[in-house]
């Protein structure tokens, strides 16, 4: 399943909630599409180093990266097939600056901007402004042509949802007649006045300024005006987003672990997508644990006989280690069954999503050789 989303997609977004490993899941899919020849850029908006470290480059910047040759044969990316693997990490505070320096061509109007404490605060500090620029981001590196796929590793769930919904927002809050009411100045005036706060029907502001000031009211009318030439640029780019993520091409992986919250997590965000009108392309169970072989006492001891060097140990031994094995064997069977119920309820409430499953390993995936397992995984299923 996931072979035939890497060959038929463009963008393919990973989501899920955090700690199931799903920057591992995403830098995996990235390799395996590279493995079948494809250009392909891994990239993540999460501030945590793991995608970095899955992968190998000694730190991402705001640019993509390629991996170093070494690193690109330790994940099977052959030479000569056409495939090739970059990874980057999505700078919110570049990704705006860049929009501004593409909307805005006077240089001390650009000044004021970045100096404005208003601009700082919304590329830095307000809710939404980082998922916003990981889909200003994704837009760019997409409509670049440079690579065939990008895999984009998101935040958690809940961030997700914000990801999903951040171009809508934004443009219907760069379209909202009230802003235009604030950033319209005065007739005659140039720049931004308190007398259009002083109109009948700004009681309200003027109460708000005693109370925060009248800078940073000062600053707030200085920053929309300033700002109306990226307003459009942004209301444009947004919308250009929307359909992005929209349109054909463009998988959503949701990446999970099989247990009860998860997947009742799963389901909501599913339905969620459900109705935004976007497709969720399948889900990837992490993590998933497999059924011991073996759990009478008895057997235990059996096989515990035929490993090597097992003659030289008492047979006391063995049948004590056999017994405190038995019961371990049995609780993680009675998990496995568990996962197993849950995947199947997973599937019964989301007809027709392709579940692919990769088991729990038996070591933690911090190298190129087990993250190459992870992604065997993901291509046998």
């Amino acid at each position: 399943m996931i072979e035939a989303l890497v060959d038929r997609n463009r963008v393919l977004v990973c989501v899920g909630p955090g700690g199931v490993g799903k920057t591992t899941i995403a830098a995996a899919v990235g390799a395996l599409a590279a493995r079948r020849g494809k250009r392909t850029l891994v990239c993540t908006i999460d501030p945590a180093p793991r995608l970095a470290d899955a992968l190998g480059t000694g730190g991402l910047g705001a640019e993509p990266k390629p991996l170093p040759p070494a690193a690109r044969r330790a994940l099977g990316v052959e030479e000569g097939r056409g495939g090739d693997l970059h990874a980057v990490r999505i700078d919110t505070e570049a990704t705006f600056k860049k929009m501004v320096l593409e909307a805005v061509a006077d240089p001390e109007m650009r000044r004021r901007i970045f100096d404005n404490i208003i601009y700082r605060q919304i590329t830095t500090m307000l809710t939404g402004s980082q998922e916003f620029a990981a889909t200003l981001a994704l837009h760019d590196f997409v409509m670049s042509r440079q690579f065939d796929l990008v895999v984009l590793d998101t935040p958690p769930t809940a961030n997700a949802l914000d990801f999903l919904e951040a171009p809508t927002r934004i443009a219907a809050a760069v379209s909202s007649p009230a802003l235009g009411w604030f950033a319209r100045p005065p007739e005659g005036a140039r720049r931004f006045s308190f007398q259009r706060l002083r109109s009948g029907g700004a009681l309200l502001v003027r109460r708000i300024a005693k109370l925060v000031g009248n800078r940073f009211l000062d600053d707030v009318g200085a920053f929309l005006l300033d700002f109306q030439q990226v307003l459009t640029a942004f209301l444009a780019r947004a919308r250009a987003v929307d359909e992005l993520l929209r349109g054909p091409g463009v998988g959503f992986l949701l990446v999970m672990v099989p247990e009860v919250a998860a997947i009742d997590e799963a389901l909501y965000f599913h339905e969620r997508l459900r109705a935004a009108g976007i497709n969720l392309a399948g889900f990837v169970a992490n993590r998933v644990h497999l059924t011991p072989g073996l759990d009478d006492p008895a057997a235990i001891a059996g096989a515990l006989r035929e490993e090597r060097g097992a003659a030289a140990l008492p047979a006391a031994t063995i049948d004590e280690a056999a017994a405190r094995l038995a019961p371990v064997a049995r609780a993680f069977g009675a998990l496995a069954a568990s996962e197993r119920r849950e995947l199947r309820r997973l599937g019964q409430r989301a007809p027709g999503v392709a579940v692919t499953e990769v088991p729990l390993l038996d070591h933690d995936v911090d190298n190129l050789s087990e993250l190459r397992v992870v992604g065997e995984h993901l291509a046998r299923a």
